[in-house]
C-alpha cells in the first residue's frame, strides 16, 4: 500500500484515540517501534501520521522522551484565521509546492550531506529574525524568505539560488498570503522552522523533508476554502 495512504489509516486512528480522549492531555503515546508492530507499518508512515498530529497541536514530542498528547480538540491553541479569502489561488498555492519541493527537497539532501558552519549560522540567524519579527507581518515574511534562502545557499548550488531568486515576487507573495491569514500569531509556524533547523543540524534529510511535507499538508488543509476562485 502507498505510504501517504497507510499514514493516513494510521492518523485517523491516532486522532480518533485522542479527540475521543481514550489518551488524555499529558499522556505517552506509543512509541514508533510499538506503532510500527501495531500497524504493520514502516517508520516512515507512522513519523508522517505523528508529525500531521504535531503540526495540529494536538501532540508534542520531547527529544529522549517520546511523544505526548498536547490537546484533545482540533483548533485549541492553533492559528485563528480571520481573513475570509486568501489572494492566491489553489493552482497558485500547488505551483509554488512543487517549486519548492523540487528545489528545497534536494537542497535538504546536499545540506546535511556538505553544509559547513556557515551555513548552518545563517539559518540560525535567519530563525532568530523570524522570533524576533514578534506579529509585524512584513518583517516576519523577509525572515521567512531569509530561512529558505539560506537552506537553499547551503546546498552549495548557486543555480538553486538563482532559480529562487528568479521567483522571489512569487514566493513573497505567497509567504505574505500565508502571514496574513495568520493574524500576527507566528507561534507554530516558528516551531515548524525551529524543527527544520533542528533536524538538519542532525543532518537528518528525510526527517526535515518530512516536516516540511507535513507543514505543506498542515497549510492545505487550513487554506482549502479560503483559496481564491481563479
Amino acid at each position: 500500500m502507498d505510504n501517504r495512504l497507510v499514514s493516513d489509516e494510521i492518523y485517523n486512528v491516532l486522532l480518533d484515540k485522542i479527540t475521543s480522549k481514550e489518551w488524555t492531555v499529558g499522556e505517552k503515546i506509543p512509541s514508533e517501534s510499538k506503532l510500527c508492530q501495531q500497524f504493520d507499518a514502516s517508520r516512515i508512515s507512522v513519523r508522517t501520521a505523528i508529525q500531521k498530529l504535531q503540526a495540529q497541536n494536538l501532540v508534542v514530542t520531547k527529544p529522549g522522551k517520546g511523544s505526548f498528547v498536547a490537546s484533545n480538540h482540533i483548533g485549541e491553541n492553533m492559528i485563528s484565521f480571520s481573513m475570509e479569502k486568501m489572494n492566491i489561488t489553489s493552482d497558485e498555492y500547488r505551483y509554488v509546492m512543487e517549486l519548492r519541493r523540487a528545489i528545497e527537497f534536494t537542497s535538504v539532501e546536499l545540506m546535511c550531506r556538505n553544509g559547513e558552519q556557515r551555513d548552518f549560522d545563517a539559518l540560525k540567524t535567519a530563525l532568530e529574525h523570524m522570533k524576533a519579527s514578534g506579529s509585524d507581518a512584513h518583517k516576519y515574511v523577509q525572515a521567512d524568505f531569509e530561512f529558505h534562502m539560506a537552506l537553499i545557499k547551503g546546498s552549495h548550488n548557486p543555480l538553486f539560488a538563482t532559480v529562487m531568486r528568479g521567483c522571489k515576487t512569487e514566493l513573497l507573495k505567497y509567504f505574505q498570503e500565508m502571514a496574513d491569514a495568520s493574524d500576527g500569531n507566528f507561534d507554530h509556524a516558528i516551531q515548524n522552522h525551529t524543527n527544520i533547523y533542528h533536524a538538519i543540524l542532525e543532518r537528518d534529510a528525510e526527517k526535515t523533508k518530512r516536516i516540511i511535507e507535513g507543514t505543506f499538508e498542515y497549510n492545505l488543509e487550513r487554506f482549502k476554502d479560503m483559496f481564491k476562485e481563479g
